[in-house]
């Protein structure tokens, strides 16, 4: 499954991310226990619960509203993930996606779960395709189910992918890393590290 998904995964994130700009005006449909009560979400008032100017909006961290409303923008709702997921690519800032007025403008498609070691990332949408977050960071991330693409590299057993910075370049590997298997799209810049 998961060389599957490696195979279909550049692929899959730049057709998600660009089909997003449609997606983007509804929460994630989460019924999951992710929502937690300490989740950190917030409300329209920033108070983490409903307000009086949407009888419908719910308070995000017991339970996930489904009807499309929240902020005016409606990219604000969702609920945050500390699960950590598989094969995440991250695509960069793109505000038809993670409205950068939520303080989490940086979009990663992952499978499973939010991006390894991120804290703070809204689940904002879910297909088949994976799911994807708004997160507080552009960072490059660690891809644990995808490690076997660096056996091989001495030293350097982890796989890490790298998004595009927004400048016309990627954002920097961390120390040590060694690039690997990267194609030519903005998403697809792979990293061994140790």
């Amino acid at each position: 499954m998961a060389s599957l998904r490696l195979a279909a995964l550049p692929i899959l994130a730049l057709l998600f991310a660009s089909a997003l700009h449609g997606c983007a005006d509804g929460p994630a449909n989460e019924t999951s226990s992710d929502a937690g009560t300490s989740d950190g979400s917030r409300s329209k008032d920033g108070s983490g619960g409903a307000t009086d100017d949407d009888p419908t909006e719910t308070d995000a961290s017991t339970t996930e509203d489904d009807s499309g409303k929240g902020n005016d923008s409606g990219t604000c709702t969702g609920p945050i993930v500390t699960t950590p997921g598989e094969t995440c690519v991250g695509f960069g800032a793109k505000a038809e996606t993670c409205d950068p007025a939520c303080e989490q403008p940086y979009g990663y498609v992952c499978f499973d779960g939010a991006p390894p070691g991120f804290t703070g990332c809204r689940k904002v949408t879910e297909s088949a395709f994976g799911q994807t977050y708004c997160c507080p960071k552009n960072d490059c991330v660690a891809q644990p189910d995808q490690d076997t693409m660096c056996s091989g590299v001495a030293g350097k057993p982890h796989r890490f992918q790298c998004p595009p910075n927004g400048n016309g370049g990627h954002v920097a590997p961390p120390s040590g890393c060694e690039e690997k298997g990267s194609g030519g799209s903005d998403v697809e810049k792979f990293y061994c590290c140790p």
